[in-house]
């Protein structure tokens, strides 16, 4: 889930090219409908996103017991050490700093499998 079309559309070309069935969504409204229609696994959001932020959409879907086994990787642009410290409080597996690093990416995503 990210608001940056460009790298939604890097990501998901990446990870389907390794084999992963890929759901994207420009903002937490979005997903959250693909949530209701599909069974996810690991979920890539950004931190910085239209109508709540990927913490807050965390802490939303964690606290739905449908979704709690569902894994969260954060991707942000700001380095503040809050971002990561409030992320794993709301159940946020792993911070990963921007720009991305799509191997270091692939390898997250396989140890979320």
């Amino acid at each position: 889930m990210d608001d940056d079309v460009e790298l939604c559309t890097l990501l998901s070309r990446f990870l389907e090219k390794h084999g992963y069935t890929v759901y994207s969504a420009s903002d937490a409204l979005q997903a959250l409908d693909i949530l209701e229609r599909h069974d996810v696994g690991l979920i890539i959001s950004d931190y910085r996103m239209p109508h709540m932020d990927g913490i807050q959409f965390t802490g939303m879907l964690k606290a739905d017991p449908r979704h709690q086994g569902t894994s969260v990787i954060l991707m942000t642009g700001n380095a503040d050490g809050n971002v990561q410290d409030k992320g794993l409080r709301k159940g946020v597996a792993m911070t990963l700093e921007k720009p991305l690093d799509f191997n270091q990416l692939l390898n997250l995503v396989r140890f979320a499998e």
